[in-house]
């Protein structure tokens, strides 16, 4: 990479006044705090102006075979270096300057004010909160993958990678030219964000394939830069589905979980099956485990891909919570399917209370399409924005009837403790 880090003056002032005052640096409590808005020029605005309706997304990205009777791929000790040399040319190194927010704490200690330790007045001063914190901003340096989807040169990563950056450099596989990036949309939500360069070339891009198919058990390659060793590929298998996220941040995400290997660096690179499609982007890990990594279904991308490319990511608002019907409750409703989503709660003054939806009421389809569980009703939620119109399948007392309602914005309480347009 040819770029280099800014050099950050105000960071050497407060090692400097650290020394004179008795000043330490931690990173605050809130990583994912937004430091960067949408006004800044790393986001690409050239689609602020359109809107979902306005977008046709059926050759924004290359699709895979649909068919279920495919022939296997057979197996032998070149297969996986096959697939790698076809799928590494779109796999991207990713760089980036970006915004960290620190706490320098301003003080003496007032241990230091003592010639030695004494255990007993010493400890009982260790809690005084003599030194203030102040949070400052600094630059910092990340590294990520990602992967081309275009041959217009828009790239797929996750939002973690990329988020705060004020500076993005995208190294293709050779390692050789690097070339600057913008933001085209981000979505902290699902973990994706959608970035684009200005290729000189024609670029190997990655078709979609089928993340709602895979199976347990199904073999895959991840790629991507892991611990800065470039282009790097690990296979696995697909250890489960519809996983709960691993840390709490991600409340509607269900991830594949798999157990080719994905560590730091590795975020935002492609996970592929044998036919070189893609089918998640590798997202999280757990640290103190091993073999167990995750990914976001790319049927979930495919999904939320309008939203990035608006860059416009609110949910909107039903004010419904539903959970998956048990077999007491179907019986005690007369209910005769195995599938459905029973209502749980109506929010006051919401959409769902305005369209006559009640306690216990069932939710058979959504949008004129059935419900097979709850992991594909969040994921069709997380596509949903404020004055959409929605269609609801409904059973109440052994009737089925129809029910249409728009979606509304948020208010700011609501943001916090509700699920998107549930």
């Amino acid at each position: 990479m040819t770029g280099k880090t800014k050099f950050s003056w105000s960071f050497v002032l407060l090692i400097f006044l650290s020394l004179l005052s008795g000043c330490s640096v931690s990173h605050t409590s809130n990583p994912d705090k937004i430091l960067v808005s949408q006004d800044s020029p790393i986001f690409d605005k050239r689609f602020e102006a359109v809107s979902l309706k306005d977008i046709n997304l059926d050759n924004f990205w290359d699709h895979g075979d649909p068919s279920d009777d495919r022939e296997p791929v057979p197996l032998d000790n070149h297969t996986f270096s096959r697939i790698t040399e076809k799928v590494k040319q779109a796999v991207v190194n990713i760089y980036t300057i970006r915004l960290e927010e620190r706490d320098a704490k301003f003080g003496i200690a007032p241990n230091d004010l003592l010639p030695i330790r004494i255990p007993l007045v010493s400890a009982i001063l260790d809690i005084v909160p003599f030194q203030v914190p102040i949070p400052y901003k600094e630059e910092g340096f990340s590294l990520g993958s990602g992967f081309l989807i275009n041959r217009e040169g828009y790239i797929l990563t996750n939002a973690h990678v990329i988020s705060n950056s004020v500076n993005i450099r995208v190294v293709l596989s050779e390692g050789k030219i690097e070339y600057p990036a913008k933001i085209i949309g981000i979505d902290r939500m699902t973990d994706t964000a959608l970035i684009k360069i200005e290729p000189d070339f024609s670029p190997t891009v990655l078709p979609f394939g089928d993340s709602d198919k895979l199976k347990m058990g199904e073999m895959v390659l991840a790629m991507g830069n892991p611990l800065g060793f470039q282009h790097s590929v690990t296979s696995g298998l697909i250890s489960a589905k519809e996983r709960i996220a691993p840390h709490s941040g991600d409340r509607y995400t269900n991830f594949l979980q798999t157990d080719s290997a994905i560590n730091p660096g590795s975020s935002g690179g492609p996970l592929v099956n044998l036919y070189g499609e893609v089918v998640g982007i590798n997202t999280a890990i757990i640290e103190q485990a091993q073999l167990i990594g995750f990914a976001i279904p790319i049927n979930t991308v495919k999904d939320v891909m309008g939203m990035l490319i608006i860059g416009k990511t609110e949910r909107g608002w039903f004010g419904a919570q539903a959970a998956p019907i048990t077999p007491d409750e179907a019986l005690a409703l007369k209910y005769p399917e195995p599938e459905g989503m029973i209502i749980k709660g109506v929010e006051k003054d919401s959409p769902a209370e305005k369209s006559g939806l009640k306690i216990n009421d069932i939710i058979t389809q959504f949008n004129k399409e059935p419900i097979p569980n709850l992991a594909i009703l969040r994921r069709k939620l997380l596509a949903l924005v404020p004055e959409q119109e929605i269609h609801l399948t409904i059973f109440r007392d052994e009737k089925t009837f129809e029910v249409s309602s728009t979606l509304a914005h948020k208010k700011p309480a609501e943001e916090v403790e509700a699920e998107p347009a549930s």
